[in-house]
């Protein structure tokens, strides 16, 4: 049976940060333990679980094969397992086991009837999907689930209202789709701000002369301040302050000036550039995992500074949801490659971008079989795929606008 892929994807807390990863595969219940445990060893994962807690649907007789639990054996692992087990014995002893050692378990419930029989001997999670907890739990439910010291998963959170739902309830994590949807506290007007930058940006990328750069931080405090600030860190490696735009560019170099510009577009707020929301941070992943991913294509597509371009498109294609307009409509104030903008209007067309960014999207939005086909078409192997995510949710989950790679 060929190696599957295999898919990460963001779980957020109440506030909307990264919380944990949802690690999922695209043949589950078919896949075998080894299988996970060659996608751990080699996407060399240990080191972000450490930063972010995987959660790992399974088939129960995993655990019961001593690889697999020795290889995944960080108490930063949360195994969810279906809660047709609650029949099995033996699977229940193993879990009671596990749980004493200090394992976290998660029971996937598909409705409340469950959540009683639950033995809290063996579980310290519970895995639901959004709208069956809207339908199906009472208030009385969730309190028990509650008063038991359950942590609440939530899964196929579409929207920000539900997910405000959730939030609400006391609902610890949720899954993170719906952060590329609109978000209606933005209100329907675009973000004019944003747009300014995106121009700036521009300029930048289009070798613009160094005077009409400081003209326009001149103009916007904001951006001054994150400049100065940026250059100023010890990041940067300045020996001596810098107080003028000129000198400030100069130091920063226009590649790295350009890289910052990208994320600070994204920041919450432009005023305090150093604080990532979570929708920057699933962009910065999507580019870099765009980035690594194109270096794979087998044969190698015919699109100039491929990487370059693969990851602006990764990093731009939530840009709609960000700024409040079509994406054609922003795509007219950033002259990009014709490949990177026929990716962002048109990803379902035949362009390898294309192909790379609806491969993505895919996989976030869990379609793991179209992912995987879409993947295998393009000649990049499970393995690589894998490390590529890895590598891109480190990188994303460390970005502080002052201090990036």
């Amino acid at each position: 049976m060929p190696a599957p892929y295999f898919f990460f994807r963001p779980i957020v807390a109440a506030d909307r940060s990264w919380a944990a990863l949802d690690w999922q595969s695209e043949s589950l219940p078919n896949s075998d333990a080894s299988a996970f445990v060659q996608c751990f060893i080699n996407s060399a994962a240990a080191p972000l679980a450490e930063m972010l807690p995987l959660v790992v649907p399974i088939n129960p007789d995993f655990l019961l094969q001593d690889d697999f639990l020795k290889t995944l054996d960080s108490n930063r692992i949360t195994f969810a397992l279906p809660a047709s087990i609650l029949e099995i014995d033996p699977v229940i002893a193993q879990c009671k086991a596990l749980h004493n050692r200090g394992k976290s378990l998660a029971l996937q419930i598909e409705h409340s009837e469950i959540l009683r029989r639950i033995p809290l001997a063996a579980f310290n999670a519970i895995s639901f999907d959004a709208t069956v907890a809207r339908q199906d739990f009472s208030a009385l439910d969730l309190i028990y689930a509650n008063d038991a010291g359950f942590r609440k998963i939530a899964t196929h959170v579409e929207s920000y209202e539900m997910f405000g739902w959730l939030a609400e309830k006391g609902v610890e994590w949720a899954g993170s789709h719906f952060l590329t949807t609109p978000n209606p506290e933005l209100g329907k007007e675009p973000d004019l701000a944003r747009l300014k930058l995106l121009k700036l940006l521009n300029l930048v990328k289009q070798d613009g002369d160094t005077r009409e750069i400081e003209a326009i931080f001149r103009e916007e405090a904001k951006l001054s301040y994150n400049l100065l600030r940026l250059v100023n860190s010890v990041a940067v490696g300045a020996r001596t302050k810098i107080s003028n735009f000129s000198q400030a560019i100069a130091i920063l170099g226009r590649r790295q000036l350009q890289r910052w510009l990208q994320l600070l577009i994204y920041a919450n707020n432009l005023a305090d550039g150093n604080t990532p929301n979570p929708l920057m941070q699933l962009a910065a992943a999507r580019g870099r995992q765009m980035e690594l991913l194109s270096a794979a294509i087998d044969p190698i597509p015919d699109v100039p500074e491929l990487s370059d371009n693969a990851f602006m498109t990764g990093l731009f294609s939530l840009l709609g949801v960000l700024i409040n307009l079509p994406m054609n409509e922003i795509l007219k104030e950033i002259p990009l490659q014709d490949e990177v903008v026929d990716a962002l209007n048109n990803p379902t067309d035949d362009g390898v971008l294309g192909q790379l960014l609806t491969a993505i999207s895919a996989g976030e939005a869990g379609n793991f079989d179209a992912a995987g086909r879409i993947l295998s078409e393009l000649g990049i192997p499970p393995s690589v795929h894998a490390k590529s995510q890895v590598t891109a949710y480190y990188w994303a989950s460390r970005i502080n606008i002052d201090n990036h790679d």
